[in-house]
């Protein structure tokens, strides 16, 4: 989307006075269990994709624990790396209540900025992780009238000689060292890591008080009018021992170097281009929704997902990057769970316009597929299916050779009991080209990978003396063995009916396409029952699953049924068949997965639940009210809400205000589709399917205009914003353009790279 110089000032202006109004403050500290969790900390975050920082500071000490993305033991547990903190030589042994206390996190530039009393004497820092290298900066300074402080800065990994470390300093540096392994050679995977400190503007006596410990440490005085800077820098690598790259000495040596050879320039720099990142990130798109609670949920979700995901690092698992202990490690072992937690983050980031986003996502499932075709082989069976999870350990492996199938097929031998993990996996690769229309990743990638799951399930779906195909033996949750799951029966829908678009798209394997027809045409309907009078959607024909108690539908629990009816399998939405439409509210009123604390919004509903409600046409200012009620429940002061059963997935629910804003159904776009018309809102460069991007505001009660520009060049559907009202429609030059409207939708034929703006006609 073209954007004037002007333009541009005036969308940064407005956007930075957003982000300046949120900020995450602690005025004391969040209990300790929350901050070093095998969960989602609530500490203060920084990240730049490979390294997670969490802040946090209590008892006269401020500590940054250290995580790396690559960091893992050879027994498939992602591990912390260690950790700087900042203290006085009394630090927690005399801890009093700190009035002063504060911890702020601050997302419009990325940094954590905290003030506390050391040695009594309240101590400000400021710290910021470069978006483009790893390196720490933290400056520390004091009031003018203070007396100096004795300061400690020390450097540390965990104590533990199972993970082999070493410490050290030399030539005004401290160092540390951490490998995941004693005996690399044995493993099939070996992390190493080695980080440097510095410090700039003191005279810093180094040491090692206990030889052969896991810390270093520095000693200064912090003087009034003096700031001081401490510059940590952490490299390493984390792979298959036989491909890592290079070996401790190696890293201890490039840390050592750097941290001595920073210069205020260089830092100055990196800062600015840590600014510029961020700017970038920011401005890719933005929404104004007039309200505090949303707009700190919105803009704090949207940071996690931007500092922890970057393409070319591994990717978050079950919870999140900030993991900052051994002792428990990450819940579910960080792993990539498929039947709906790792695709979860990944929700809105297409609508959001940051589809980059998602190229950290591919590598592990790319990685996983021939392991997983081999898996279900073994099986009998044709095709991919996938596990329910894995570690990111075999992205670096050799494929394996292919096996021949199974002369006998056993679906107790199949890698999951859920069988539509490998499919839910794909969504994030098909939004790509619904979103994008990027025709050599979808021809490469995506179209094979969809052909193989549609293979799969050729082979799996068994059909019935009535002429339908059943799906048996699979699981709507973990552990379950139903029939018919309207979970399973919905993204098999989405995945045949995206091979016919490719395949004509892609103008290839015509011969298949009324074989998936077929398939689509015979596909079990979804199961429906009646519950209170109302006709809703059941989880399966038949659930067997004790653990549920084998009920076709559960009060308060997550809609997982509306997970394969309407999203993230996108076969429902304003404007689809309003009888289904009904069914779908319907079963969201009877489940009222809504309230808080309940599975349906704070156990694993919480990115589900509200984007579902908003594609069906939920009433939106009832909508707004559950949501924010849910937020302000699960919420903490680092800008995040913590749900039980993941973390990272929770910024999934920025779908929920992209759906309130734009949705697609049936190639068509609607703005505002369940925005409540009395609150005034804008969205700036949301992106739609078709390779469309968006601007629109609405205001007292009326959209002002949409701007559009077209990546593809494709066929523009657009529902008439203005009702019955004719439109004009103008280019980038102010010349009208030319266009139809066929019942209320506005037809137009768009050239790529250009830029429309429609408006009510006032003649």
């Amino acid at each position: 989307m073209l954007t004037s110089k002007k333009q541009a000032l005036s969308e940064w202006e407005e956007l930075s006075g957003i982000l300046s109004g949120i900020t995450g403050r602690y005025t004391s500290p969040p209990p300790i269990e929350t901050v070093i969790t095998n969960g989602y900390t609530s500490g203060q975050l920084l990240a730049n994709g490979d390294l997670s920082i969490t802040s946090d500071g209590r008892d006269g000490t401020q500590t940054y624990y250290i995580a790396k993305s690559d960091f893992w033991a050879p027994s498939s547990q992602k591990l912390t790396f260690g950790s700087v903190s900042v203290k006085g030589p009394n630090s927690g042994t005399e801890a009093q209540p700190d009035p002063d206390y504060l911890q702020e996190q601050d997302i419009l530039n990325a940094e954590v900025r905290s003030t506390m009393r050391i040695e009594g004497e309240l101590v400000h820092m400021r710290t910021w992780l470069a978006a483009s290298e790893n390196l720490l900066v933290t400056e520390l300074r004091t009031n003018p009238n203070a007396q100096a402080i004795p300061i400690q800065v020390e450097l540390a990994v965990p104590d533990n000689p199972g993970y082999p470390y070493q410490s050290g300093t030399e030539d005004g540096i401290i160092w540390v060292t951490r490998t995941s392994a004693p005996s690399p050679e044995d493993h099939a995977w070996f992390s190493l890591a080695a980080a440097a400190v510095r410090v700039v503007g003191a005279d810093a006596v180094p040491s090692v008080p206990v030889p052969g410990s896991s810390f270093a440490r520095f000693e200064f005085e912090l003087t009034p009018g003096q700031p001081v800077q401490v510059y940590t820098v952490i490299q390493g690598d984390g792979r298959p021992y036989e491909q890592i790259r290079h070996d401790i000495p190696h890293y201890l040596n490039s840390v050592k170097q750097r941290v001595e050879q920073l210069t205020a320039k260089d830092v100055a720099q990196l800062h600015q281009e840590h600014l510029d990142w961020w700017k970038e990130f920011w401005l890719k798109s933005y929404v104004k929704l007039n309200d505090e609670v949303l707009e700190k949920y919105y803009y704090g979700a949207l940071y996690a997902l931007g500092a922890a995901v970057r393409e070319g690092f591994l990717p978050p698992g079950a919870y999140s990057s900030w993991n900052n202990n051994d002792t428990t490690g990450p819940l579910y072992g960080s792993g990539y769970y498929l039947n709906y937690n790792y695709e979860a983050a990944f929700y809105g980031v297409f609508s959001g316009n940051r589809p980059e986003l998602a190229n950290a996502y591919y590598p592990p499932i790319m990685a996983e597929i021939p392991f997983q075709r081999n898996a279900t082989a073994k099986a009998g069976y044709k095709g991919v299916s996938f596990c329910r999870s894995f570690r990111p350990m075999r992205i670096y492996n050799r494929p394996p050779e292919p096996l021949d199938i199974a002369d006998t097929k056993d679906y107790s031998k199949l890698p999951a009991d859920q069988k539509t993990n490998g499919t839910f996996a794909a969504l994030p690769f098909l939004w790509r080209y619904q979103y994008m229309y990027d025709v050599d990743f979808f021809r490469s990638v995506t179209y094979p990978f969809l052909k193989e799951l549609a293979e799969f399930w050729m082979d799996y779906l068994e059909k019935g003396e009535d002429g339908y195909y059943d799906v048996l033996h699979t699981g709507v949750n973990e552990g379950g063995d139903d029939i018919n799951p309207t979970y399973d029966l919905g993204l098999i829908r989405s995945l045949f009916q995206a091979l016919i678009k490719g395949s004509r798209d892609l103008q290839v394997d015509a011969d298949l396409i009324p074989v998936w027809q077929e398939v689509l045409d015979h596909l079990t309907p979804y199961p429906r029952g009646e519950m209170d009078g109302k006709e809703v959607f059941l989880l399966a024909e038949e659930i067997h699953n004790h653990i549920k108690g084998n009920a076709l539908i559960n009060k308060s629990d997550q809609p997982i049924m509306l997970e394969g009816v309407v999203h993230p399998s996108d076969n429902l939405a304003i404007g689809s068949d309003p009888e289904l439409l009904q069914v779908a509210r319907n079963t969201l009123e009877y489940i009222n997965p809504f309230e808080p604390g309940v599975r349906g919004s704070s156990l694993n509903g919480f990115p589900k639940t509200f984007t579902i409600a908003a594609r069906v046409g939920w009433d939106p200012e009832d909508l707004i009210g559950k949501f924010k009620t849910v937020i302000n429940h699960l919420w903490r002061e680092n800008l995040t809400v913590r749900q039980s059963g993941g973390g990272l997935e929770t910024s999934g629910s920025i779908e929920t205000i992209h759906s309130m804003f734009l949705q697609t159904n049936d190639n068509t776009l609607r703005v505002f589709p369940n925005w409540p018309q009395a609150r005034d809102a804008k969205f700036v460069r949301l992106r739609a399917k078709g390779a469309f991007v968006l601007s629109s505001e609405l205001k007292d009660g009326r959209v002002t205009h949409v701007q559009l520009t077209s990546d593809q060049g494709r066929l523009l559907r657009l529902v008439n914003p203005w009702g019955q009202q004719p439109i004009r429609v103008l280019g980038e030059d102010g010349a009208p353009v030319e266009h139809t409207i066929e019942d209320g939708v506005i037809l137009l034929s768009t050239s790529a790279g250009a830029t429309y703006t429609f408006t009510a006609d006032s003649k």
